[in-house]
């Protein structure tokens, strides 16, 4: 990755050689049509590239600095206020005055503004994302959209009597918003870009919410009927699980067959390592079904 002092001495050097390419075909005495071209052309090519530049540049300070939305945002407005600038010189290159565009202006920008409706709704889209904080860099969310395809999971036939739910909708982590798409990296790795008109449409559910640092696991165990006592299994549990937080139950909730019952509970875990604890709650569990077993068989 190149630092920002070796882009700009890079941008100085093709201005250099933008301007010995003019000067050349100069001494060919080209068609006046042919040097317009060749000025245009070097105006995009020069002006594009230190527009670049200089708002990556710009983003990298204000990240350094930790100023937040406004290192999405200002480095955002400066690439854009740069495009203006290029295709007011390429307008000036060739001859069209500022009263001349202002004219033809009224009539191209109901045509323009028709034909980038999608274009112009993205990037409205996408301030008011930036601005109003919809979605944050580093938030691990789920896009729930209609318009956006996904597959239902398809579940084992015992998640059914659960009161359990599944979420639809598409899993991943935001890794940059820009002011037309934002890009999530997905559960299994892939980059997925998603149109900002589309991602302000939808629902999305936070798993890094600044409110809430409490995730609630629900957790269902099996037991055997024959070998439990039904008067002192749920405080047999509960002595299993001490050090956890148990929010509701356990309870007996269910019977899967005649001959089994579901104690099921919900405990709390921090957002970030909910799957630890509950593994180790389940673990716990399991470990307690099968000394009852063991006891109940010797």
């Amino acid at each position: 990755m190149l630092k920002f002092y070796q882009k700009f001495l890079l941008g100085i050097l093709l201005a250099f050689l933008l301007f010995a390419l003019n000067a050349f075909v100069q001494t060919l005495k080209p068609s006046s049509l042919t040097l317009l071209a060749l000025r245009a052309f070097s105006i995009v090519a020069g002006g594009i590239y230190f527009t670049i530049i200089f708002s990556d540049g710009v983003r990298e300070v204000l990240e350094r600095r930790k100023i937040g939305t406004g290192a999405i945002i200002i480095p955002s407005i400066i690439k854009y206020i740069g495009y203006i600038m290029v295709f007011i010189g390429v307008l000036a290159t060739f001859g069209v005055t500022s009263a001349e565009a202002l004219a033809g202006g009224t009539f191209a920008g109901l045509v323009f503004g028709l034909a980038l409706q999608p274009v112009l709704e993205n990037f409205f889209a996408g301030i008011l994302i930036i601005s109003t904080g919809f979605i944050s860099i580093g938030d691990h969310i789920r896009i729930l959209n209609s318009q956006i395809p996904y597959m239902a999971a398809n579940l084992p036939p015992y998640k059914y009597f659960s009161r359990e739910y599944f979420e639809q909708g598409l899993e991943g982590t935001v890794i940059e918003i820009d002011l037309f798409y934002s890009r999530l990296i997905l559960e299994n790795g892939r980059e997925y870009r998603i149109p900002n008109s589309l991602l302000l449409k939808s629902s999305v559910i936070d798993y890094t919410s600044k409110f809430s640092k409490k995730l609630y696991v629900s957790i269902r165990v099996e037991f055997p009927l024959d070998k439990i006592n039904l008067n002192t299994i749920e405080e047999e549990v509960k002595e299993a699980l001490k050090g956890f937080e148990i929010e509701e139950g356990p309870y007996l909730s269910e019977q899967s067959d005649k001959e089994h019952v579901i104690i099921s509970l919900r405990i709390s875990a921090d957002v970030d390592n909910w799957k630890k604890v509950k593994s180790e709650a389940l673990k716990r569990i399991l470990a307690l079904r099968y000394k009852i077993v063991k006891e109940q068989t010797t």
